[in-house]
């Protein structure tokens, strides 16, 4: 059978965004997530994830949203505020402010988790977007001996309000019918809604039925059919 990586990004986000990520690493089938370092809830996110150690932790490069720790550069404004995703699509950002802050990031999740990150993958897959974020992603990982996420093999389109138990399985479904990987990731985004994530997010709701999807027992007897379900550190065994 086919591995698969189930990916719980925004770790970090708000504290109802981390609760939903344990409760479904805990009771369902997410088995890795991404750690925002420059958020406001990083460190609760570290301390979730001392008390449940199986739970892969890799990095979300995030160059859209909060500071940068790297300050004013041509990914912010002039207070050091990191763009909006889609002024970051537009000329003028330059792979080598990209990598200064992925290095900060890097750092800053050492620092913070004491230990290497599993993966990395990017916030609005920026690093899938903008060209120049690209080639910074990828020297970084070279570098670093580090994977990077890769959308061959992604799944994606698990995002919205129409999200649910069949949607779920259908896309994996039809990923898993190219066989052309021999392992799959799903990216996901469950949390709990709370004020913290309404004044900070767009994807407020979804995220809780998210939740119950990932802790169903329709999917859960679905991925175990199917699948050996890893985080991207058992991948390599």
């Amino acid at each position: 059978m086919k591995k698969i990586i189930i990916n719980a990004d925004d770790f970090g986000l708000t504290i109802g965004v981390n609760e939903g990520i344990v409760e479904a690493f805990k009771n369902g089938v997410v088995t890795s997530t991404t750690l925002m370092v420059n958020q406001p809830y990083a460190k609760e996110a570290v301390e979730l994830s001392k008390e449940n150690p199986k739970l892969g932790i890799g990095l979300h490069m995030t160059f859209d949203k909060g500071k940068a720790l790297t300050g004013v550069s041509t990914l912010t404004d002039e207070n050091g505020n990191l763009k909006h995703s889609k002024n970051l699509l537009e000329p003028g950002v330059k792979e080598e402010d990209f990598y200064k802050e992925i290095l900060a990031q890097y750092e800053e999740f050492k620092k913070l988790m004491g230990k290497e990150p599993t993966h990395v993958d990017s916030h609005h897959h920026i690093h899938m977007r903008n060209p120049e974020a690209f080639k910074a992603m990828k020297r970084f990982c070279t570098e670093k001996n580090i994977k990077h996420r890769d959308d061959k093999n992604l799944i994606g389109r698990f995002y919205g309000a129409d999200v649910g138990e069949d949607m779920l399985i259908q896309l994996i479904e039809e990923k898993n019918k190219e066989n052309n990987y021999d392992i799959l990731e799903v990216m996901t985004h469950p949390g709990k809604n709370d004020k913290f994530l309404e004044a900070t997010s767009s994807y407020t709701t979804p995220r809780e039925e998210e939740i119950r999807i990932l802790t169903s027992t329709k999917v859960k007897n679905y991925i175990k059919d199917n699948f050996i379900l890893v985080n991207f550190v058992e991948e390599k065994k």
